[in-house]
């Protein structure tokens, strides 16, 4: 049976290499033109999201990401406030992207391929590209992110939204820091509570075996004049969601060095001062009525957008795709629809109270609530899930 998988992101490669292993016939399409790159993008490891690159692509735990020890939070002078050990791994988008993509090949994996239209009806799902072709699968499955087009098309109604903060990001090689500043934050997870937000910062690998510092600072604006001007670039383009490295207005940055120099203590100004090119994020949430569709399914930030607060977007996706192919083992093609409605009944509750945790925490965190010394809510069935052992 074929499967065509709409978004080659992490968790579009897990359900399409979950799916080739059990005998599926996949092509992977990316309406991008080029490999992704996630610039700037950090990931906590939970066991899902490297679920397949640990059980069937040969690594191990121990060479993903870097590790975090301690985890501390930070006063207003850049002393430790609380620290504690924990056991959380960090990499960055692009480490595990390659994994995966390497492990699937490029030779079904089709760059430039943009869903326009797609049609349920029948025995085969029917697929229009906007390039003019015309394909027909068994299955669909939408991973096409936060502006899913599949999503677009099944539930037009269903949009993202604005959650009244957004978040600068960005990362910065430790060799550009000062040796105080990087002693203070290596083999740590560091959060900074603020009165009206958060920052938060943690060691991910860097290029050539180079250690960088990810970092994001939360930051509360209503809507309004001041934060559609925040996200109109350099060219006067209007973002909706991010505005990417590079793009942000040069008066912007310097309000936000600015605000580091009053707002952080020490270290943490130094690491937002330092990096050459943060950008900004648009924080928002969305929930979907359904996931399947006759013979397609959305997966992913395609159906269920969570605040990043709980660290767990890639793993949920990565858990969709590793869920529909258990769901799908041995299915004949007339019983698909049968079996994604099984499939969706039981992964949209695990969506909705991830999303609830995620709210819950991003409330917390951004109005001053949250305690100095509490675990990170870092998990995707419960609180803690994320942790992980150092090596296996």
């Amino acid at each position: 049976m074929r499967a065509i998988v709409i978004g080659g992101s992490l968790g579009g490669l897990t359900a399409a290499l979950v799916l080739r292993d059990q005998g599926w016939d996949v092509d992977i399409l990316e309406r991008s033109p080029n490999p992704l790159e996630g610039r700037g993008t950090g990931i906590v490891v939970h066991p899902t999201t490297v679920r397949y690159l640990v059980e069937r692509a040969g690594k191990s735990i121990g060479d993903i990401g870097l590790p975090a020890h301690r985890l501390q939070y930070l006063d207003e002078h850049g002393s430790i406030a609380d620290e504690q050990p924990c056991a959380y791994r960090f990499a960055s988008y692009f480490e595990l992207y390659r994994g995966l993509l390497d492990a699937f090949g490029a030779e079904r994996y089709h760059l430039s391929n943009e869903l326009a239209h797609l049609d349920n009806h029948g025995d085969a799902a029917t697929l229009s590209l906007t390039d003019g072709q015309t394909l027909a699968a068994d299955l669909v499955v939408c991973a096409d992110g936060i502006r899913s087009t599949g999503r677009r098309i099944m539930l037009p109604d269903a949009q993202p939204r604005y959650a009244g903060y957004v978040t600068w990001r960005g990362t910065i090689d430790m060799d550009q820091l000062s040796g105080s500043t990087a002693s203070t934050l290596l083999d740590a997870f560091t959060y900074r509570i603020l009165p009206r937000g958060h920052l938060l910062t943690y060691p991910i690998p860097g290029p050539k075996g180079s250690v960088q510092f990810n970092w994001l600072w939360y930051q509360n604006i209503a809507p309004g004049h001041r934060l559609a001007d925040l996200l109109t670039d350099r060219n006067g383009f209007s973002a909706e969601l991010t505005v990417p490295p590079g793009a942000v207005q040069t008066r912007h940055v310097q309000q936000l060095h600015s605000a580091a120099d009053t707002d952080l203590p020490a270290p943490l100004a130094e690491v937002v001062q330092q990096t050459a090119d943060p950008f900004i994020q648009v924080i928002v949430d969305l929930e979907v009525p359904r996931m399947a569709f006759g013979r397609s399914c959305l997966i992913g930030d395609a159906a269920v957008v969570l605040r990043p607060h709980i660290g767990v977007g890639t793993a949920k996706a990565a858990d969709d795709g590793w869920q529909l192919g258990t769901a799908l083992l041995g299915v004949t093609a007339q019983h698909i629809p049968t079996r994604l409605r099984a499939w969706e009944a039981q992964q949209l509750p695990v969506a909705r109270r991830a999303l609830q945790r995620a709210r819950a925490a991003g409330r917390s965190l951004q109005d001053g609530t949250w305690r100095v010394g509490e675990p990170p809510p870092f998990g995707l069935l419960m609180p803690g899930d994320s942790v992980l052992p150092v090596a296996l």
